[in-house]
């Protein structure tokens, strides 16, 4: 028997996250237009939420918000984070996607206060975003964006169970698996009605059982679920959660695990899916 986690391609039926269709109009192959004013600490968190994945990602503009598409190299991690208009002092956009790295955004940010505002200027003609914040400009060459895929909304019939956690105990649970194995179970008991994390390691076991009338939130669906993940990949993620933030964990069995919480005061939104680990079958009997 082996482990080996899930990457989402073609061939992973247990996925919830499929790439987004193929639209030929040619409006939505143009770069985008954009004109608006943030707060650097809300782009900031915006920013953070998706290099925690990788720092390429694709940003789709609407005249609703931005969206940030992002993928890890392994192909194991995908993440959505939305920022809406309404996060903004002043928002006026076109529809459009394009390429960007998080690292060159980050200097502008790391230069000024969250206090501070900060100016975007997406031109659409010359492919360029202009960006200013307390005095320091920058002018940033964009590329038309490759398709990639995006995190789905949550698929009820493959996450039939939801777990609504504290940021800081979702931290406590993973920080303590961490310190006996290298995976961890996630499984929400149909009878008991309870969440539990598990971890087994070579001689020391973890066992955290979450009571539902000691957790923010409970919904049990009709059968037990259960799924083994990657504690690497939820410690990438853990880093953008706050404390004092309530996370939403949607499960199933063998499915990837969608972690859910608000940024920018329920302004923003980001949405991880992380594939399971799964058991397979070496040549069994073959000796």
């Amino acid at each position: 028997m082996s482990t080996e986690s899930h990457t989402y391609d073609e061939s992973s039926a247990t996925a919830s996250i499929q790439p987004d269709d193929v639209d030929t109009d040619t409006a939505e192959t143009e770069c985008p237009t954009l004109t608006a004013a943030v707060s650097v600490g809300r782009v900031q968190r915006f920013l953070d939420a998706i290099r925690t994945v990788n720092d390429e990602f694709q940003l789709e503009v609407t005249p609703d918000g931005l969206t940030g598409n992002v993928v890890n190299d392994s192909r194991t991690t995908m993440g959505s984070v939305r920022l809406d208009a309404s996060a903004c002092e002043s928002y006026q956009a076109t529809a459009g996607k394009i390429t960007i790295q998080t690292s060159r955004l980050r200097e502008v940010t790391r230069m000024t206060s969250n206090r501070d505002v900060m100016r975007l200027t997406l031109d659409g003609d010359s492919q360029t975003l202009n960006v200013e914040a307390d005095g320091v400009e920058c002018s940033l060459q964009m590329n038309e964006s490759t398709q990639m895929s995006a995190v789905s909304e949550l698929d009820e019939a493959d996450h039939p169970s939801v777990c609504v956690l504290e940021g800081g105990e979702l931290k406590r649970v993973m920080k303590a698996a961490g310190h006996v194995a290298t995976e961890v179970d996630f499984r929400i008991e149909h009878t008991r009605e309870r969440f539990v994390a598990e971890a087994n390691g070579d001689s020391d076991r973890l066992v955290a059982p979450h009571e539902a009338a000691d957790i923010e939130e409970l919904l049990v669906g009709a059968v037990p679920v259960a799924s083994t993940f990657n504690l690497g990949y939820l410690r990438q993620i853990r880093r953008p959660i706050h404390k004092r933030t309530e996370v939403t964990l949607a499960l199933g069995t063998d499915s990837p695990l969608l972690v859910a919480f608000d940024i920018a005061d329920g302004a923003g939104h980001v949405e991880y899916s992380i594939a399971p680990v799964v058991t397979t079958d070496d040549d069994e009997g073959d000796e």
